[in-house]
């Protein structure tokens, strides 16, 4: 009696441990059940996917200029030096103009050798070096835009990269191009929906694509000969500047 009295407790905790384990394991498994549901849930939800394309048409107020000067010289001191004082001679004409100091930045720089090539021997000598200097000048009364660079080549501008085209307030062109491509979106998703008799509900994400950075890409206006033989006064159209923006909808259904 003694001993089945001593073995009591020990079989008593036996099976409370063994009940506890039985306890862990049903609620484990119930999370794990949960969370297995979830995903499921997650990865077999329905979606329409969309995109808009929005666009703003104005018409340009801004002009970019991409003008300046190349010399060709024995030394790299002498082509620096004399692609410096025509430079400044350009900048002080074009600021006569209504240019403003600020609306006049180095574009490019550049010095480069320059070789002869003898067909007979293949070979190739130094036969001196190049000095390019372009700016990129901003003409904020449009108008003027040929003037500037008519006064620009009379001055010793000898190179152009062309010319580009923007609007003064870009931002509030932007955002109607962005709401007109939601729109866009919108509509493309109304009719998937209405095709599928599903209801449509808020988006469950929104994603803008476009950078809302105007593009800046100089249209060539003429090349290094014409500059140089030019007599003419150069006419300027800007013709009209769009604006585009897309975004990407996502709906649940």
């Amino acid at each position: 009696m003694k001993t089945n009295n001593l073995l009591r407790p020990k079989f008593s905790f036996i099976l409370a441990l063994a009940f506890a384990f039985i306890l862990a394991f049903q609620f484990g498994a119930s999370k794990v059940l949960a969370a297995d549901s979830s995903v499921a849930s997650a990865d077999t939800a329905r979606i329409i996917n969309v995109t808009g394309d929005g666009e703003v048409t104005a018409t340009p107020d801004i002009a970019y200029l991409y003008l300046g000067v190349t010399v060709d010289k024995s030394t790299t001191i002498d082509a620096q030096n004399t692609a410096s004082t025509e430079m400044n001679n350009v900048i002080a004409a074009i600021k006569k103009e209504g240019i403003q100091n600020e609306d006049i930045k180095t574009d490019d720089y550049s010095i480069r050798p320059k070789y002869n090539y003898d067909k007979n021997t293949g070979a190739s000598t130094l036969a001196g070096y190049t000095v390019s200097n372009t700016l990129k000048v901003t003409v904020k009364d449009i108008s003027k835009a040929g003037q500037v660079i008519d006064t620009a080549v009379k001055n010793g501008a000898n190179i152009s990269n062309g010319i580009s085209f923007g609007v003064s307030n870009y931002e509030k062109y932007y955002n109607t191009a962005l709401q007109n491509a939601l729109s866009n979106a919108q509509s493309k998703a109304q009719s998937i929906s209405s095709f599928l008799g599903a209801k449509l509900t808020t988006p469950v994400k929104i994603t803008e694509n476009s950078s809302g950075v105007p593009n800046d890409y100089p249209v060539p206006l003429y090349d290094k000969a014409s500059l140089n033989n030019s007599s003419a006064s150069t006419a300027i159209n800007s013709g009209t500047y769009k604006i585009r923006a897309n975004v990407n909808l996502v709906y649940q259904y």
